[in-house]
């Protein structure tokens, strides 16, 4: 009984072992997990970021130019149809790039969507851990409740087997003390046989 209830004991220390190792690991691989996605989804926003500053910026530039030609249609009628015919390539540019504008624009939003989404994952992570937390908290309770319960067994297992053994020494005594007395009892039986014999 005993040595099972070591066993027992064992096993449960190297499973509370075990869970505080995989407890750590977990935790570590997620931290890191999520500080690189969200560097890297900061890193994201701020390349479009800066290539929507230039789009803009361009799309400004050809829009000055656009008007400046435009302004200058009466001054080059010679130049009209090439002026149009570039007006009509910019118009097309400004459009391609508003159409760009708007993607990276929709692009944003959902890396903005995105990392929203990793913050809440980010939160059930750390409610995952806490809950693992306290989980090992309570199987560290349990092994100090279960090792004190050990000691009080083996406590009373000594004392079972002092008592037993004290209970074995009485016993032999008396039995010793009952095979004396037979044997007395023996010899005053043909001592009174002979006694008897001889009268």
């Amino acid at each position: 009984m005993n040595k099972k209830r070591e066993a027992e004991f064992q096993k449960m220390r190297r499973d509370l072992e075990e869970a505080t190792l995989q407890h750590e690991a977990t935790a570590a691989t997620l931290r890191k997990k999520h500080a690189d996605s969200v560097a890297e989804l900061g890193e994201q926003i701020d390349n479009l970021q800066r290539v929507k500053q230039k789009l803009e910026k361009e799309k400004s530039e050809m829009k000055m130019e656009i008007d400046d030609l435009a302004s200058n249609v009466e001054t080059v009628s010679k130049a009209k149809g090439n002026l149009e015919k570039m007006c009509r390539t910019l118009e097309d540019q400004v459009s391609e790039l508003k159409s760009k504008e708007e993607e990276q624009q929709r692009l944003i939003n959902d890396l903005t969507t995105q990392k929203g989404r990793l913050q809440t994952e980010s939160g059930e992570f750390s409610r995952q851990l806490d809950e693992k937390e306290a989980l090992v908290s309570q199987l560290s309770r349990g092994k100090q409740a279960f090792t004190q319960q050990t000691e009080e067994l083996k406590r009373q297992l000594e004392e079972e087997i002092k008592a037993k053994n004290a209970l074995s020494h009485a016993l032999q005594s008396s039995r010793h003390d009952c095979d004396l007395l037979r044997e007395q009892y023996e010899e005053e039986q043909e001592s009174k046989a002979e006694l008897q014999r001889a009268l």
